[in-house]
């Protein structure tokens, strides 16, 4: 879901106390409309507003005691998930209200960083889900839309990485040579097929980091130890080209021999294993492991 803004207002006066927006829409003429409407609808004896549209966008309203948490989306089809993620964060907000009655800019020190973590989730609420179960499946700690450095120096995305460290000062360590502690996690809302799979195979060696060695400075992939799929199903094309791929007591790995081509590192095991697990995603009966 694209969120084009959020804003968090006082549910009585309609004061915004904190706001998002993309271009130049003033927050307190949104939540002065927005306060408007919901009480003319009270007025009419419609009950409480939850949402309303308009010609080109979607407004989602979730509120809470204090506060009213409204979202602003393009129209489109829209996620369920959309108004218990804004009433999460709206709730969030009045954990650091607390008893004041208006905003003060060192209440709000570090929530820019909540609100962009519930923003992500708001926008694929999908991924949302599937955050959730692998951190059931694998445990650790899970990064959403991951920005990892690539060798040629810009930065990719991983739908979801898996750091399952003890400590938190080991993520994205330089030491940890072959990403021994992660897991790059991929979802797809469709069928997984044979491209998808090549795809991410191939990906799963080009992000890293820059270490120095002797001859200067040198890529250090972070080749993780396990590489999760997630997907409606998986086709014919995608199920041929693992059964290709070498097992280990059924299970499928790909190894790093391949990682090192033009790599200078000397001090990587070349018998590196990245084991590979494929889920369909069933709503109604929960994920199930592929067997292939």
């Amino acid at each position: 879901m694209d969120i084009e803004g959020v804003v968090i207002f006082e549910a009585s006066s309609g004061i915004p106390l904190y706001s998002r927006m993309k271009g130049d829409t003033d927050p307190s003429l949104f939540s002065s409309f927005v306060a408007a409407i919901g009480h003319f609808s009270r007025e009419l004896r419609f009950g409480g507003l939850s949402s309303f549209t308009t010609e080109e966008k979607v407004i989602y309203l979730a509120p809470r005691e204090k506060t009213i948490t409204a979202l602003i989306a393009p129209k489109k089809k829209e996620y369920q998930e959309a108004y218990s993620l804004a009433d999460e964060l709206g709730r969030r907000f009045e954990d650091r209200l607390g008893t004041e009655k208006t905003s003060q800019p060192s209440l709000l020190d570090g929530f820019g960083e909540v609100a962009d973590e519930f923003l992500k989730k708001i926008k694929n609420p999908f991924v949302s889900r599937v955050s959730g179960f692998v951190s059931e499946q694998y445990g650790g700690t899970l990064t959403v839309e991951a920005r990892l450095y690539k060798q040629d120096g810009t930065q990719g995305k991983v739908d979801i990485l898996v750091d399952t460290s003890s400590t938190a000062e080991k993520r994205f360590d330089p030491g940890d040579t072959l990403g021994k502690n992660y897991i790059f996690v991929k979802v797809l809302s469709g069928v997984i097929n044979r491209l998808h799979m090549i795809d991410f195979i191939d990906s799963l060696d080009g992000f890293g980091t820059g270490v120095m060695d002797k001859d200067g400075l040198a890529f250090r992939p972070y080749f993780p130890s396990r590489a999760v799929m997630v997907g409606k199903d998986i086709d014919e094309g995608a199920t041929e080209f693992l059964h290709r791929l070498p097992k280990d007591k059924k299970q499928i790995y790909i190894d790093g021999t391949h990682v090192f081509a033009g790599l200078r590192l000397k001090d990587i095991p070349k018998d590196s294993r990245c084991y590979i697990d494929i889920w369909r995603w069933k709503e109604d009966e929960g994920p199930e492991l592929a067997v292939i």
